[in-house]
């Protein structure tokens, strides 16, 4: 469906650009022009993890006559070939990246880090997305079962349960080293990308851009307020996936973008440049960690205009990358 490989076109640069934002919003003074510039860039793409996660859950949800056996090979090959190889090479980066700054590369623990499920900091959601494949077929015979108004309030009450565990982990600091556990919060997001394909109401788009809007407002203001009254660490609660403003701003976004379903230039294009999505996900942060080493960041120069140049940059370098690697053996872990 057109409307799906926009989403993960769209969703991906979102993802780059939220990374190049993140810099100024952790590096520069708190309140600052430069912090508030990346603050708004930042609370305007926190939905792009969500879609990814409503993508997988309205592919993978679907009424299908496939054993499991059938369908945990083809997932595997899918999923587990790029989580083990990206994260034996984001060990070896990461400790490399400790030596270049003239640190110990002896300190990166690697146990530590696997344990976490964070080899390097965006393979966290390969490690969740692993184990909502491996339930999916479970969920597709519960949808099965479900009339439609009763998954919509699993669903509902899913987002609660998910939106209080992030406000509790976040104030209270409770959260787990471990990884097996964070498939539980997103399953909502794996059903709602089900519900979303299939449903059948028609909110009006003024309204989607007036909720997103207000809950980008929000998200920034939130960020800021809570910000200033705790720490910077707590603040960006408002930033995680499961908060009670970027829960619906994700809601609103693909209901826009499932209804804008036309190619972003042809059919191919889009068709192909959906495809090196996973790899730019993973290569990405190469090229940010080399920009950075030589002071490229959005501090340096304006964040107004750097944050979208330096995404452009690092989305365009990293599809090229990309398209490189497709033409060797390492094309199956992309």
């Amino acid at each position: 469906m057109k409307w799906m490989n926009n989403a993960r076109i769209v969703a991906i640069f979102a993802v780059v650009m939220l990374h190049v934002a993140a810099y100024p919003v952790l590096n520069a003074e708190l309140g600052s022009n430069t912090w508030w510039v990346a603050n708004i860039y930042d609370s305007a793409l926190r939905w792009c993890v969500p879609i990814f996660v409503m993508i997988s859950g309205a592919l993978l949800l679907e009424p299908r006559q496939e054993g499991l056996s059938s369908f945990y090979r083809k997932r595997a090959a899918r999923v587990l070939l790029p989580l083990l190889f990206w994260s034996a090479f984001y060990l070896l980066w990461a400790k490399l990246k400790h030596g270049a700054y003239g640190n110990d590369p002896s300190e990166i623990d690697i146990w530590e880090r696997l344990s976490a499920g964070k080899p390097y900091f965006h393979l966290w959601f390969l490690y969740m997305l692993v184990f909502l494949y491996l339930f999916a077929p479970f969920f597709q015979k519960m949808i099965q079962s479900c009339k439609p108004k009763h998954l919509h309030w699993v669903v509902l009450c899913g987002f609660a349960l998910a939106a209080l565990n992030a406000a509790l982990t976040k104030m209270e600091d409770t959260s787990s080293s471990w990884f097996f556990n964070w498939f539980l919060l997103y399953i909502p997001y794996f059903l709602l990308g089900h519900v979303i394909r299939h449903m059948t109401l028609n909110i009006p788009r003024r309204w989607l851009w007036l909720g997103l809007m207000s809950c980008i407002v929000a998200t920034a203001s939130g960020v800021y307020a809570l910000a200033m009254r705790t720490d910077l660490s707590t603040g960006t609660y408002f930033y995680d996936n499961l908060s009670i403003t970027v829960i619906p701003m994700s809601a609103c976004i693909i209901l826009l973008l499932r209804d804008w379903n036309h190619s972003l230039i042809t059919s191919q294009f889009t068709h192909t440049l959906s495809k090196l999505t996973l790899g730019v996900y993973l290569l990405h942060p190469i090229v940010l960690d080399i920009a950075y080493y030589f002071d490229i960041n959005a501090i340096t120069f304006n964040p107004l205009w750097s944050i979208p140049v330096l995404s452009l940059l690092t989305y365009g370098i990293s599809l090229g990358l990309v398209a490189g690697l497709q033409r060797t053996p390492l094309r199956h872990t992309l």
